[in-house]
């Protein structure tokens, strides 16, 4: 593994536990318990990366080959849970400007790690979108290249 790996796994574990923490937090806005807490924090951890694994012929996508994503989204989740049960006053009254914050903290850090990673991966891959998937570009484009 060299260091290009590496990196690209650390950015990979900080993108998962952020996209985790905005998926629980929606969660508990939304009064689900710990198990809904749990799939809604884990589906938008992995969920794009599964995506764009199976865009890139990647079969079966990598949350299924490393079970270290999910894992640390389920862990993620679940903290996000324990210290929004017990400090239920975090979503209400003046805080919840703060809730807000953190909401948009977790979901720019998850969109920008994820962006690098998965641009990163097209590239080691050298794949070109428009030339590989001409239907996708299309519509992530609305037109055709």
């Amino acid at each position: 593994m060299d260091y290009q790996d590496i990196i690209t796994f650390i950015m990979e574990i900080m993108g998962t536990v952020a996209f985790a923490a905005s998926g629980a937090m929606v969660g508990m806005e939304k009064k689900m318990d710990i198990f809904g807490v749990c799939i809604l924090g884990v589906v938008t951890a992995v969920g794009g990366g599964m995506i764009l694994d199976i865009v890139l012929g990647i079969i079966p996508p990598s949350v299924f080959q490393n079970s270290t994503y999910a894992l640390t989204a389920v862990v993620t989740s679940c903290i996000v849970f324990l210290v929004l049960y017990y400090k239920k006053g975090l979503l209400e009254g003046s805080r919840r400007v703060t809730y807000d914050r953190i909401m948009l903290v977790m979901d720019s850090i998850g969109l920008g790690i994820f962006t690098v990673v998965g641009v990163n991966r097209m590239i080691r891959m050298k794949c070109s979108m428009s030339k590989s998937s001409p239907y996708i570009s299309r519509h992530l484009y609305g037109r055709n290249l």
